[in-house]
């Protein structure tokens, strides 16, 4: 089977792991009461790929993407649509007033909300009938259609066009990248946000459930972002890392004791009660004191259109 990058269209990939099926079916009824059967019928395995030019890394095949109806039950978790966002805030601070902006991808419209806070012209696009519902009934500006029907319709129109941890959930990302800044006037800002697969969130757990298809299809880090300008007609101008989030410190504060609970394990000392929780209280206390100073979950990256 000739599989391509779905960034470049280059064959020059190579074959990463396998990831059994019935481990993602078992795993995300287990941990979250959800179905995926459907996505993976007749599969037995999915492949992760590395697209040797562009360091981007995929799911093959590329039919196991998360439908409306996937997301609209993800979404029953308040955890799942977040009221506000680093890369937000980072991001409303690069965009000037009296310029149209483009969300693509806009959930319930957290950064919407924060758009016409500002005094600044917003529009979204959401695929999850239900987010957008919640959405238009804030009144703003939602349609229900994908980036690619809206360029052929708004050609070159938007100063700003964004997206905020969507470009993982895309199994066709060169088409939504290309779709997007057609919609994009020359010398408009591209703003796109991603999980940084580089950071300890992910380095640490490498069979992170919603980091798999259905869910998450596309796995990005620095080098992959930076690379894009030598694909698509557009120059980086900004590179950001998010420091870990206070609302990550719980999952950073349990992955570093389970590490250290391991280790106590393999050199025979988890028997000892005090070594363990003296060892946890000084994760407790150091987490806290250095969280900002510790690379988190999220990299956004800001480029100027040629």
């Amino acid at each position: 089977m000739n599989v391509t990058s779905p960034l470049t269209g280059s064959s020059n990939v190579i074959r990463e792991r396998e990831v059994p099926t019935d481990f993602i079916i078992k795993e995300y009824q287990k941990q979250l009461g959800v179905d995926v059967r459907r996505f993976f019928a007749g599969l037995d395995k999915v492949v992760l790929y590395r697209c040797e030019d562009s360091g981007y890394r995929f799911y093959h095949p590329f039919t196991v993407t998360g439908d409306s109806a996937f997301y609209e039950t993800l979404q029953q978790h308040p955890w799942y649509y977040m009221d506000e966002k680093w890369e937000h805030r980072k991001a409303l601070e690069s965009i000037a007033n009296g310029q149209t902006v483009l969300e693509v991808g806009c959930a319930q419209g957290e950064f919407l909300t924060g758009l016409r806070n500002k005094g600044i012209d917003g529009t979204g696009l959401e695929l999850n009938g239900h987010a957008a519902s919640v959405g238009r009934k804030k009144g703003l500006n939602i349609a229900e259609e994908s980036v690619q029907d809206h360029a052929q319709k708004n050609k070159e129109w938007y100063d700003v066009v964004c997206s905020f941890q969507v470009a993982e959930h895309i199994a066709a990302i060169g088409d939504f990248i290309r779709a997007s800044l057609d919609a994009l006037k020359p010398g408009g800002k591209f703003i796109i946000s991603v999980p940084n697969n580089d950071s300890f969130v992910f380095t640490t757990r490498p069979d992170d459930l919603l980091n798999m298809p259905p869910h998450h299809v596309g796995l990005w880090n620095v080098n992959s972002l930076i690379k894009l300008q030598h694909f698509f007609p557009v120059r980086i101008e900004e590179l950001y890392m998010e420091p870990l989030q206070s609302y990550h410190t719980a999952f950073a504060r349990s992955v570093l004791e389970t590490n250290f609970l391991n280790k106590l394990q393999k050199k025979h000392l988890a028997w000892l009660p005090f070594v363990r929780t003296i060892g946890k209280r000084m994760i407790f206390m150091n987490i806290h004191a250095i969280r900002e100073h510790i690379t988190g979950h999220t990299i956004m990256a800001i480029y100027a259109k040629h």
